[in-house]
């Protein structure tokens, strides 16, 4: 028995050691020995030795993030200050580099944009004209939860696709027991490399989420399921950690209520929030455009029903429901420094107002204000999904275009239009039925510009021959990024709108 306990003391001193983060310190002013290049385990380095030798950095430690199994938290210490550097790769994986902004001697480093199961290196080096490697640790990244459906790459042109990570949201199950309140990213090669989860009471999922580069944020909205009494937070704002920077005031009311938010839920340059809202005349369904402080403190809403002499006649999508779906309002944009506003109705189409006399200056789209120059059996928008403007100058105006009424196809169809001589021309369109990429979504959907200049677009809500996707197309119609979302029998993921951005890290295979 006394044999026994004591080969049970040294397995689990040895398992002990072996779960331990490795850490090798270059050694410095070693005396009697040559080779000063090579490293050495701290823990071998005694008090004995201290009078021989100099470390240049202690306290080295590697913990765990417990939000997010792909990433970890590097903090160690110098004995004097300086500005560092550090770069994390694992066998199968190039990895990043992030680099201090000053020099200090308590230094703390997050790591993350990891891929799951990985045996990651961690290097770190002072920051200087000739870097000095001071010290070698590693990190093991676990397994993503099952219940993060990872989507599969399908095209990947890495010359002509936009280098960054897409970010988006897992909303669409036929099950809702299986659909967590979760957002997640996919670098370029299609592998999950960041999530984040959020629960609250009731039921709720997390909904159009995209990255504040001023702020280093990511932004997004608390899409709330049935849960008409209970006061919840309708927005959070959180750091790479998943530690939350900002929530929104707790407000009852769930999705489609006249008391919180559907379809965009963002936060503008001036750190104030635009939503949309649902409003309700009789039977009629329609909406408010809302614009709140941080502390939801209202700042400027305008609804349909305030202006009756413009919006004249309530037609219904299907006139034998109960509830008459009249505007569907899917997007807003606010431009306070000359008073506009735009706003985006799936069945009227894209107007602006002045914000200052809530007047609509015009209407875009079919029995619009504008003259199509451009011949085209389908000129205009039809069924379309939040409109972007390419730039500050608001000439050229980017659709995702359902094609629910007249063509039952999709596209992405671009603009350029003239508001003084009140004219519009198509300058990009694509459908990909030339190249057997053609889909339709009955319902979501979405299209960005992209920084290389490439556009892209998220496919909506597709039947189950098609796959519901992400991809980017060129301007000369060439796809060159796509990922295909989870499929399986009974249930397909489906996605309103993704965004691609450059993380703040920097790539080490460039």
């Amino acid at each position: 028995m006394r044999k026994f306990l004591i080969m049970l003391t040294v397995l689990v001193l040895i398992f002990s050691v072996s779960c331990e983060n490795k850490v090798s310190i270059p050694s410095h002013e070693m005396s009697n020995d040559d080779d000063a290049d090579q490293l050495q385990d701290s823990d071998e380095i005694s008090d004995d030795d201290s009078d021989t030798v100099q470390k240049p950095l202690f306290d080295i430690k590697v913990e765990a993030n417990e939000k997010n199994v792909l990433s970890c938290r590097l903090t160690f210490s110098t004995t004097e200050e300086r500005k560092t550097f550090v770069k994390y790769y694992s066998p199968t994986h190039f990895g990043y580099k992030i680099t201090e902004d000053s020099a200090k001697s308590e230094h703390y480093f997050f790591l993350w944009g990891m891929r799951e199961n990985l045996d990651y290196t961690i290097e770190i080096y002072s920051d200087e004209e000739e870097p000095e490697l001071l010290a070698t640790t590693d990190f093991h990244s676990k397994i993503l939860p099952d219940y993060i459906y990872k989507p599969t790459i399908v095209v990947n042109d890495k010359e002509r696709a936009e280098r960054g990570f897409l970010l988006l949201a897992q909303q669409s199950h036929p099950d809702n027991e299986k659909m967590k309140p979760l957002i997640f990213m996919i670098d370029q090669d299609g592998f999950v490399v960041w999530y984040f989860e959020y629960y609250v009471s009731g039921y709720s999922l997390l909904a159009d989420p995209y990255y504040r580069k001023k702020t280093n944020t990511i932004f997004l909205g608390v899409q709330k399921g049935i849960m008409d009494d209970m006061l919840v937070e309708e927005g959070i704002e959180i750091d790479f950690e998943g530690n939350i920077v900002w929530k929104s005031p707790d407000l009852p009311g769930s999705v489609y209520g006249e008391t919180t938010w559907h379809h965009m839920y963002r936060i503008l340059e001036d750190d104030t929030i635009l939503f949309v809202r649902a409003q309700y005349q009789d039977t009629v369904v329609s909406d408010r455009i809302v614009n709140v402080d941080k502390d939801y403190n209202l700042l400027w809403d305008w609804g349909y029903f305030d202006s009756p002499d413009y919006f004249t006649d309530i037609e219904c999508r299907d006139p034998n429901a109960y509830w008459c779906d009249w505007t569907h309002t899917n997007s807003a944009m606010m431009f306070k420094e000359d008073g506009s506003a735009y706003f985006n109705s799936l069945w009227l189409g894209f107007f602006k107002i002045d914000m200052n006399t809530k007047e609509i200056s015009w209407k875009f789209g079919k029995d619009g204000d504008f003259t199509m120059l451009t011949d085209h059996p389908y000129p205009w928008p039809d069924a379309s999904h939040d409109p972007k403007f390419h730039d500050a100058s608001r000439k050229r105006l980017l659709f995702f275009d359902n094609g629910m009424t007249e063509r039952f196809y999709s596209r992405i169809i671009e603009y350029e239009i003239d508001e003084d001589t009140m004219t519009a021309e198509i300058t990009f369109e694509y459908d990909g039925r030339d190249s057997g990429h053609s889909w339709f979504a009955g319902g979501w959907g979405d299209a960005e510009y992209l920084e290389n200049g490439n556009i892209l677009v998220t496919k909506g809500y597709v039947d189950y021959t098609q796959n519901s996707s992400v991809f980017e197309v060129t301007r000369d119609g060439k796809v060159v990024w796509e990922i295909y979302t989870a499929q399986e029998d009974g249930f397909m993921i489906e996605l309103y709108n993704a965004r691609k951005f450059v993380p703040p890290l920097e790539f080490l295979n460039e």
